[in-house]
């Protein structure tokens, strides 16, 4: 009989292949010129304008003047530059600091008013659909979601390929064995969307199939990942298990709450709390050019209930159906 450790390690190997293709989300923040003025400059007041500030260098027999003027307004500053010569007092005016600055305005408010029109798109008028594949001997069957309507095209594009890439890995690993996996939408809201699969695998020459479930929850506002027990203390949790303060959510057909407490109980606290803890789990994060990659290794076994509560997906023996979602009470 195979140990849980290797139906464990069946289970991870389905995530470990072809999730790491980055997507462009965001263009690049145009850099902004500094328009201030060389600190060993001299300063005088200009007349009695007490908003205008000049200050005076010289080279070459000229005489450059650098007016700042600020009307009061924290994003509109006016830099005009006049240049005269010894000889003719002549001045001459160029606009070239003026332009920079107005630049500089248009874009911060341009930027402001992206990122309020993004916020203001983002709702809940996306929709996850399913799609099917069955091999041409049968012994493969599964489904996987697929996003459309999403805000960011870009954020819906990646995880549309991820979840392919997914069952694409476990078919590869799979040989000729046979393979089942289904989805079910745990929470869709405009920030969040939770998402647990369930699969059973029976590997060639194994004495019977494994059942698991592993979840993808994601912040619809950063494109990225989170884990739902990282909102609940490990301690606590183990407590609540062992006080039988919990809710069954999800099991195997024929299995009740009863039997799980019995296996519960061969647990300590530490024991218990050792088990129910996440770690190394497989993340999505998107940098600052709004690339996307895949770290860890380990499939996330805990989301987001229709309530935004945390149920965890904790590991029994296959008498019991392998794996139960629980709700702490």
């Amino acid at each position: 009989m195979m140990k849980q450790a290797d139906w464990k390690k069946a289970a991870a190997l389905l995530l470990c292949a072809a999730l790491t293709v980055p997507f462009a989300a965001c263009g690049k923040d145009k850099k902004q010129k500094d328009t201030s003025v060389a600190d060993a400059a001299q300063t005088a007041k200009a007349g009695n304008d007490d908003t205008a500030e000049t200050v005076a260098t010289q080279k070459g027999g000229k005489t450059t003047w650098y007016t700042r003027a600020d009307d009061g307004a924290d994003d509109d500053v006016t830099m005009t530059t006049t240049t005269t010569t010894a000889t003719t007092k002549k001045k001459t005016t160029t606009k070239k600091t003026t332009t920079t600055t107005a630049k500089t305005t248009k874009t911060a408010k341009t930027t402001t008013t992206t990122t309020a029109a993004a916020s203001a798109k983002r709702d809940n008028a996306y929709k996850v659909s399913t799609k099917k594949y069955t091999s041409d001997d049968g012994n493969i069957k599964y489904s996987y979601p697929q996003i459309t309507g999403l805000y960011d095209e870009d954020m819906q594009n990646f995880y549309n390929k991820l979840f392919q890439n997914d069952l694409k890995a476990a078919v590869d690993d799979i040989g000729k064995g046979t393979l089942t996996m289904t989805f079910d939408v745990k929470r869709k809201t405009k920030d969040q969307l939770s998402i647990v699969f369930y699969g059973g695998v029976f590997y060639d020459g194994a004495a019977h199939p494994y059942g698991y479930a592993y979840a993808y929850n994601i912040d619809l506002a950063t494109g990225e990942t989170f884990v739902p027990s990282e909102q609940v203390s490990m301690d606590k949790a183990a407590d609540a298990i062992l006080a039988d303060k919990w809710t069954l959510v999800g099991h195997a057909n024929g299995v009740s709450k009863s039997n799980i407490v019995d296996y519960f109980s061969q647990f300590d606290e530490e024991a218990l709390k050792d088990t129910i803890t996440e770690s190394k789990v497989i993340s999505v994060k998107r940098d600052d050019k709004g690339e996307y990659s895949v770290k860890g290794q380990t499939a996330c076994r805990s989301y987001l209930d229709t309530d935004g509560e945390p149920v965890l997906i904790l590991e029994v023996n296959h008498a019991l159906g392998d794996y139960a979602e629980v709700k702490l009470a």
